[in-house]
């Protein structure tokens, strides 16, 4: 605590002391270094440009673009937390699902997110992240935002963390333990990954729950002992990287990893529905009786699952004489799982005796798992494997008075598989499926306007692209892609975009063929009966699955107001309809039961089991309009002392101590054109130390704010023709916590300073409700979390290491997820809260904190 104390009021002295920013010199143009390895000559002409070292190849402009101490301010350990920070500003409204962005390194593609998830946020140089349509112009779809990571030239790192969190309610504790070597000497990259991360189980009884009295759980026993909220799991990871020049103009990166995952979840005690004749001795009625008994067998409902992910990735990257550049990648990945599902016991020995009238079979007493047969495990193996190839063209295909039209081609391979074996109450079933894929794309970026080329002015910077693709898959046929987009910056601070995309896409195999595995004792609420049950879930891959049609409408704008101050505004509509859209299994509602009744079985009125696989939907058709803001600023006196520390470190998050950046752009026939396709991949070089205009001075600190609004104007679904339009605004739900909130908003702030910072994410979403039909209403309300993360770099503490020199080099991180311990709050228009819908249901974990220590060895 009073690590964090003093951090925080070191961040308040320093915000109050602010000052402006001297603004940086005047760049002179500078003449190549001849001496540079990775310098790529197109000619002989030297001109100044204002496209930067590692830039994307792109004449659209980066939506927002971090600095290494804007990097700094936000606390993270590697690039994966640095993304998952980020995700608010990354996030893309056009994909299928909630993907990961397109990922770059120095403007070029990477082999995978292997090679660069543990790289360290001080190997960073700079961070920018562009719309989608960038996305074309690198041979991938237009549904992912891009973000592209400029590495510093020169860094050596071996970086140590060890991290502990956990509930504040208690009862589960998870341990990581991870470490990274990375090496960076100009072309040359390698870096070497390993992790252990270890979780405890949670378990019902150490929470608040309720429960009711459901239909197989008369209550008689505390099952919430033997059920986990949360799975035990235990995951170890490796990974490594390799890059080097191989001549002149071209790279080659390969990168590995491999994985094991595995964990145990219990459904609580198995239990045997027995029948007392009548004239039993233990009988209490003229008839039959039912007696249903739970068996302290905690072990006969668990399930357990161990998976080992393996994958290799190679890329090749060069250019084509003085405009073109290929990139030819290879991935090969497989993924091995294997699930054990116990099914309890079957009650025939028992029974037998009950029957035959044996005084010795008591139902009421003490009854031992050993006086019943152990039912066979259900067991389920799966086999995931791909071979993919790819090969990425891009340059200028024709020169028009406006600039180069740049054009992108893609023509790639692969081949996969999915071998799945079943064994379901004694049945055993085998599946294999496999598809061969072959695809093209070609995507061209057509400039029309440009001020810098002095053609037609009067409309600033107008470009348009279009692109088309097609796949020939064995199984589903021939599936085409098609978009165009406009791109307009009428003047320097606003650019607008428009696109549009048609694109069709099949199942994977994994949802056509994952082997079939059954859950007992799911807890699910039955709208029809008012009643929380137990029921058994089916899930796995359904092969009756359709491609689906995706057509996607984007329009936005990016303004930066003031050439001075780093404050950026954006907002952007996207419309998305969706046919024969492929979804996994939505919650259970009666509007679900009343559109597809087989999916859903009953016993006298009583639900007893669903089947969740996935499934075709008509039509979905959903339309937001997100819209706000990031401002960054450095504050505080510059103090050129503070640029020299101990051991001649440079202060964190000065990338070369702030020095004026050279930047230098050969160019194709000595014209003033822009740069040659490629953009940062050897051809541009930056000097000087890559510091930037109104940037964080020796002894300032930096200051970034963001906030996001999204306003969800329409999210519907249509189940099958013929039934009503489900609207998930307005009583629908696909999801444990109710439909679609009609407003959320994110807002994100981070503040460092002399190695000290602290970071906050909060995210507000509107009220949501479940339409119970002849059952009750299901209300959630609205909800806002606040997490917190709070660091200090003890270098910057000199008194501290020079007391405990093994502190240099260490950083302690205190986050918090969750502040306030916010919950779901959910009330039913029948009184009372059903089990599934209550808090500590829905939210186990709520307030979790963690405490890291990482320590740069060198």
């Amino acid at each position: 605590m009073l690590l964090v104390t003093t951090a925080l009021s070191g961040l308040m002295a320093g915000a109050i002391q602010t000052a402006p920013v001297p603004p940086q010199q005047p760049v002179a143009p500078v003449a190549a270094a001849k001496s540079d390895p990775d310098a790529y000559e197109l000619d002989t002409v030297t001109t100044t440009a204002p496209r930067l070292r590692g830039s994307v190849n792109s004449d659209i402009p980066p939506d927002i673009t971090l600095t290494a101490e804007q990097i700094q301010a936000y606390g993270a350990s590697n690039i994966a937390e640095l993304l998952s920070y980020l995700e608010p500003v990354t996030r893309s409204s056009r994909g299928r699902a909630d993907g990961q962005p397109v990922l770059l390194v120095n403007g070029r593609r990477i082999s995978g997110f292997r090679e660069i998830q543990g790289i360290p946020p001080e190997a960073i140089e700079r961070m920018e992240i562009l719309p989608e349509e960038v996305a074309l112009e690198y041979g991938y779809r237009a549904d992912q935002r891009v973000v592209n990571f400029v590495l510093k030239n020169d860094f050596r790192s071996l970086t140590a963390e060890l991290s502990g969190r956990g509930p504040t309610q208690g009862g589960r504790i998870t341990t990581e333990i991870k470490g990274n070597n990375l090496n960076i000497s100009g072309p040359t990259r390698w870096s070497m990954d390993a992790e252990h991360e270890r979780s405890s189980p949670l378990y019902e009884s150490e929470r608040d729950i309720v429960r009711e009295r459901v239909t197989g759980d008369p209550g008689t026993e505390d099952i919430g002992a033997y059920r986990t909220l949360l799975a035990q799991s235990e995951r170890s990871t490796v990974r490594g990287a390799y890059k080097r020049d191989l001549n002149s103009t071209t790279q080659a990166t390969v990168s590995g990893s491999l994985e094991d995952r595995s964990s145990r979840s219990f459904n609580g005690l198995p239990g045997v529905n027995l029948t007392l004749p009548a004239g039993n001795p233990y009988s209490t009625s003229p008839g039959n009786e039912p007696v249903f008994r739970f068996l302290d067998a905690p072990n006969a409902l668990g399930r357990e699952t161990d998976s080992l992910t393996g994958g290799l990735g190679v890329l090749f990257d060069g250019f084509l004489g003085e405009s073109w550049r290929w990139t030819l990648s290879g991935n090969y990945d497989r993924v091995e799982t294997d699930t054990l599902t116990s099914r309890g016991f079957s009650r025939d020995p028992f029974q037998s005796r009950l029957t035959a009238n044996d005084p010795t079979a008591d139902p009421f007493g003490a009854l031992s798992p050993a006086d019943f047969n152990r039912l066979a495990d259900d067991t389920a193996n799966s086999v995931s494997q791909v071979l993919a190839t790819e090969l990425v063209l891009n340059g200028d295909v024709y020169r028009l008075p406006a600039g180069g039209v740049s054009s992108t081609f893609k023509f790639g391979a692969d081949t996969r598989s999915l071998d799945s074996t079943s064994l379901r109450d004694g049945q055993t079933t085998e599946r294999s499926q496999s598809r061969d894929r072959f695809n093209g794309q070609a995507n061209f970026s057509i400039p029309i306007a440009s001020r810098r080329q002095d053609v037609l002015p009067a409309l600033g910077d107008l470009s348009a692209n279009f692109n088309v693709g097609y796949e020939e898959l064995s199984d589903f046929g021939g599936l085409s892609t098609f978009g165009f987009g406009l791109n307009w910056s009428p003047i320097e601070p606003l650019s607008l975009n428009i696109s549009y995309t048609d694109e069709n896409g099949a199942p994977s195999i994994s949802q056509l063929n994952d082997p079939t595995i059954s859950t007992f004792n799911v807890p699910v609420f039955d709208f029809r009966t008012n009643q929380t049950v137990l029921v058994t879930r089916t899930d796995g891959g359904n092969p009756n699955l359709n491609a689906d049609n995706r057509q996607v409408w984007k329009a936005g704008f990016n303004l930066k107001p003031w050439s001075e101050t780093d404050l950026r505004f954006s907002s952007t509509w996207t419309y998305s309809l969706t046919e024969d859209a492929i979804a996994s299994f939505p919650s259970l509602t009666p509007d679900l039961e009343a559109a597809l009744p087989g999916r859903f079985t009953r016993v006298g009125g009583a639900l007893t089991s669903f089947d969740a696989r996935p499934l075709n939907f008509e039509r979905f058709e959903r339309q937001d309009i997100r819209t706000g803001f990031n401002y960054s600023r450095a504050f505080g006196t510059p103090n050129p002392t503070a640029a020299a520390l101990p051991g001649g470190a440079r202060p964190p998050g000065i990338p070369g101590g702030g020095m004026p950046m050279r930047v230098e752009v050969r160019t194709e026939g000595g014209g003033a054109g822009g740069p040659s396709p490629g953009g940062g991949g050897g051809q541009v070089r930056m000097g000087g130390g890559g510091g930037r205009g109104g940037g964080m001075q020796p002894g300032q600190g930096r200051f970034n704010l963001s906030i996001y609004h999204t306003w969800r104007l329409q999210d519907e679904i249509l189940i099958a023709g013929g039934l009503p339009v489900l609207d998930l605004l307005d009583g629908a739900a696909t999801g444990a916590r109710g439909g679609s909130p009609r407003h959320e908003i994110q807002a994100q702030g981070g503040v460092f300073r002399n190695g000290m910072g602290a970071f906050v994410h909060a995210n507000w979403r509107d009220g949501t409700r479940v339409d119970g039909g002849t059952g009750p209403d299901i209300n959630f309300s609205d909800q806002a979390t606040v997490n917190l993360n709070v660091f200090i770099d003890l270098n910057s503490r000199t008194s501290w290491v020079g007391k405990f020199p093994w502190l240099k080099g260490a950083r302690v991180n205190l986050g918090v997820q969750n502040l306030f311990d916010s919950r779901p709050e959910v009330t039913s228009s029948a009184g009372g809260v059903p089990l599934n819908y209550q808090s500590d249901y829905l939210d186990p974990q709520g307030r979790v904190v963690s405490l890291t220590f990482r320590k740069i060895l060198f």
